[in-house]
């Protein structure tokens, strides 16, 4: 069974249908790319996957238990799920080892010294042992995502979702992001991105999704995409973010 599945998910906002029946599975050490156009439904697709959006139709399994049930301890799934969202999300009052070190000892109950062995671990995998005592106003953006990171890591999650994690990121520090994230998709770690980053998606990627409206246009691995897909409109969106963010982007 593949970790995570999918089934037919809507979303809705009033009048606006978000999510009109998106279906997909993503298996073990796989990384699966999300992209398509601003205000298509990918950030909500990756909040309904831990339901921090509640789906209003549609079904979800992780790992064979189904996320979308009622009688599921939604805690006790998104304790499995690591999420890297676009701004960070870090506790500004708190040191870049605090915050990674904060869930071990509130959801996985470790005491002190192991957590903090445990944080630091990650915050050196990141790139960053030497900002432990950091805080955030202190670090780049592109070293603050990387303890984000860090802190997902330290919950050994079975699935990490990324939410277009350079976007909020100047040029020069998306790379030490995408570093990490490749070598992230090396160590066979499972993965659901949402980005524009073409590069990142063309090299790494297993399978990519192109999202438009709600609904998944087409999907495939990205030497198809790239080279040869099969809808018009996936090649026009590829050529267009091509152009303007470049090949990197």
């Amino acid at each position: 069974m593949a970790l995570l599945v999918v089934e037919d998910l809507h979303k809705r906002y009033g009048k606006e249908e978000v999510l009109k029946g998106v279906s997909f599975t993503l298996e073990r050490g796989e990384t699966k790319v999300i992209i398509g156009p601003s205000g298509t439904g990918k950030s909500t697709l990756l909040r309904c996957i831990n339901r921090l959006t509640e789906p209003d139709r549609g079904r979800i399994w992780l790992n064979g238990e189904e996320v979308t049930s009622r009688r599921t301890n939604i805690y006790r799934i998104r304790a499995q799920i690591g999420f890297v969202f676009q701004d960070f999300n870090l506790f500004t009052h708190l040191t870049a080892l605090d915050n990674v070190r904060l869930g071990l000892i509130r959801v996985k109950r470790m005491d002190k010294r192991a957590a903090t062995e445990r944080a630091k671990r990650e915050l050196e995998r990141v790139g960053l042992a030497d900002k432990a005592n950091a805080y955030p106003a202190q670090l780049s953006g592109g070293q603050q995502q990387r303890v984000s990171i860090a802190r997902a890591l330290a919950m050994d999650p079975k699935l990490i979702l990324f939410d277009e994690p350079t976007s909020a990121l100047d040029p020069e520090l998306i790379g030490e992001v995408l570093q990490v994230m490749i070598e992230l998709a090396e160590g066979g770690m499972t993965m659901l991105v949402v980005t524009h980053e073409m590069g990142f998606a063309r090299s790494v990627a297993d399978e990519i999704i192109f999202m438009e409206k709600g609904v998944i246009v087409e999907q495939g691995p990205p030497e198809v995409l790239f080279t040869n897909p099969r809808v018009p409109r996936t090649a026009e969106f590829l050529r267009k973010i091509t152009e303007f963010y470049g090949e990197s982007g």
